[in-house]
């Protein structure tokens, strides 16, 4: 077996070299390399030419937020998860290719990123077979891996060991040899606890001991609040008949998310399961309380808390599994297990299309990760969305989104702090009248019903729109500072 040297951060560091394509771990802000990381920030800050183009299996946060602020990246690939580098993309110094978490297996798998020099991975160590054990992540690596030409592993000893033996690793083969995806549990597992290397591939080992730390959770708010009330009320309604039992959760990350959560404790459901691209520190609570009896992810947040939580719970192996992103977005394996998915946005039209991603239609926030993914495929499909922003200058329900992430065929269901749309079996033009008399702001209801009724009347048809007007309320906003029109 070859023997892989142990080297420095700042030695192993220098086989990047400027205008390479580097693929790093990292899934759900999870599992990312971080002293290999440090050491090119220092370089940048020493005065070196040095950028490159960066792809990861998911969102990274540290890793967006850390080469972005040093100006080290020139392309991005498959989300931005940070402000700096979204402001870099929409200044055009950032090639931006956003991707679909469920389209990143047949992507890497083509070669459509390119040639990967260098792929920079986080592990606890190896196995006795020489496989590599990841730390809080496994998302995509296997595959940034195998199209990478030259390894770098980051050992870090800072993750917790009790990591050890909650992956699950499955890896689908290619079509034409795709088999069915044998998970019909979200608890069951399917294949091995490590990844395979080639280790020839393997360069060399950094030994680190640097924690892994989400930040700060945004808390929820009065606001947040009500949507969750709407939420579970609905929900109460629609599970009445499994007595108590939802089926498996997936949601995602932010104010609204953990609201959702926090509310889960007191909530009439029990042996909650959650099947997600990546979990935190609200739900992995509902795992130490008794609430939830299952979880599976791509990735797991990490904090103080989280590791306690590991650590407290002897039988953590049969409640937790981390996947590989393969998996966790599997359209085959979210219809199966038929999940609710619990998803957010930026705004919704009156038909339910969906914007997640870009404001005013042009400047990227973030990204379109798995939401749409889930949605498409889930058993029921929820979003929740306040329905006003910036103290009401800005209806988050508009007659035409200016930016389609979902459409509207994959929204069963809209929730605001108003009320709860309950759009299954309707034609479009009932959608647009329960959307608008449920979840709008009162101070909107009447202006996006007098928009409907033009539209209705100049226009006609199964869709009626009228995209100058409906566009204008995006002129309004950026000229009068509110779309509004009594102002």
């Amino acid at each position: 077996m070859k023997t892989i040297p142990t080297v420095t951060a700042a030695e192993a560091a220098a086989a990047i070299r400027n205008g390479m394509t580097v693929a790093m771990s990292g899934y759900a802000m999870a599992g990312y390399p971080k002293a290999v990381v440090n050491a090119l920030v220092e370089r940048k800050r020493r005065g070196e030419e040095l950028s490159f183009a960066l792809v990861t299996g998911a969102n990274a946060p540290w890793l967006d937020e850390t080469l972005g602020t040093a100006e080290l990246l020139t392309a991005r690939a498959p989300m931005i998860a940070d402000r700096t580098l979204a402001a870099q993309s929409n200044a055009g110094t950032l090639r931006y290719v956003e991707q679909q978490m469920s389209r990143m297996a047949r992507l890497l798998r083509r070669g459509s990123f390119g040639k990967i020099d260098v792929a920079v991975v986080e592990a606890l160590g190896f196995d006795g077979d020489g496989n590599l054990i990841p730390t809080s992540s496994v998302g995509m690596t296997h595959h940034l891996m195998e199209t990478a030409e030259t390894i770098i592993v980051e050992i870090n000893r800072a993750q917790p060991d009790r990591l050890r033996g909650l992956h699950d690793v499955h890896i689908p083969l290619p079509p034409p040899d795709t088999q069915p995806i044998p998970l019909t549990r979200v608890d069951q597992r399917i294949g091995t606890t490590a990844l395979p290397v080639d280790r020839e591939k393997i360069a060399c080992i950094v030994e680190t001991e640097i924690p892994e730390r989400m930040g700060t959770e945004p808390k929820g708010t009065a606001l947040t609040r009500k949507i969750a009330d709407h939420l579970f009320d609905f929900l109460e309604g629609e599970y009445r008949h499994r007595r108590g039992n939802l089926p498996p959760i997936q949601t995602g990350f932010g104010s609204i998310a953990n609201s959702i959560a926090d509310a889960f404790h007191d909530a009439p459901f029990r042996d909650l399961q959650f099947f997600c691209g990546g979990v935190t520190e609200p739900v992995m609570e509902l795992l130490a309380a008794g609430k939830a009896t299952a979880l599976s992810m791509g990735g797991l947040g990490m904090s103080e808390r989280v590791e306690e939580i590991l650590a407290g719970i002897p039988d953590i192996e049969r409640r937790l599994v981390i996947r590989n992103g393969d998996i966790t977005n599997n359209a085959e394996v979210i219809g199966r297990l038929g999940l609710l998915a619990l998803n957010t946005a930026i705004e919704i039209d009156i038909y339910g299309n969906v914007n997640s991603s870009h404001i005013a239609g042009s400047r990227v926030v973030n990204g379109i990760g798995g939401g749409a993914g889930f949605a498409q495929n889930a058993g029921l499909s929820v979003i929740l969305i306040p329905s006003t922003a910036k103290n009401g200058a800005i209806s988050n329900i508009v007659p035409m989104v200016s930016h389609q992430d979902i459409g509207e065929h994959d929204i069963d269901v809209v929730v605001t702090e108003h009320g709860v749309a309950d759009l299954r079996g309707l034609d479009d033009g009932a959608r647009a009248e329960v959307i608008i008399g449920n979840c709008a702001s009162a101070e909107y209801r009447e202006q996006l019903s007098s928009y409907l009724g033009s539209a209705r009347q100049q226009c006609g048809g199964h869709h009626p729109q009228l995209p100058s007007e409906a566009f204008d309320w995006y002129r309004r906003l950026k000229e009068e500072g509110s779309m509004r029109k009594d102002r």
